[in-house]
């Protein structure tokens, strides 16, 4: 199973191209490249991306993402 961050950036990859991710990092200063799926969230990373979400992604997208990572 694939933690947050690497389920994260997939749905962003997905929905926003590799454009998105690149804004992703920026905006939350976490590289999410070097976070493998089988890696431990970091506590604070993933904090900082979480926060950094709603200026990417739309109301719409955010449900759709908060739906997928409740899945697992």
């Amino acid at each position: 199973m694939a933690n947050r961050i690497s389920r994260i950036t997939s749905y962003v990859e997905k929905r926003k191209l590799g454009f998105g991710v690149a804004r992703l990092i920026m905006m939350s200063g976490v590289n999410v490249r070097s976070i493998g799926p089988n890696d431990p969230d970091p506590p604070d990373a993933l904090r900082r991306l979480e926060q950094a979400l709603p200026q990417l992604l739309s109301a719409q997208e955010l449900r759709e993402l908060q739906e997928l990572l409740a899945e697992a």
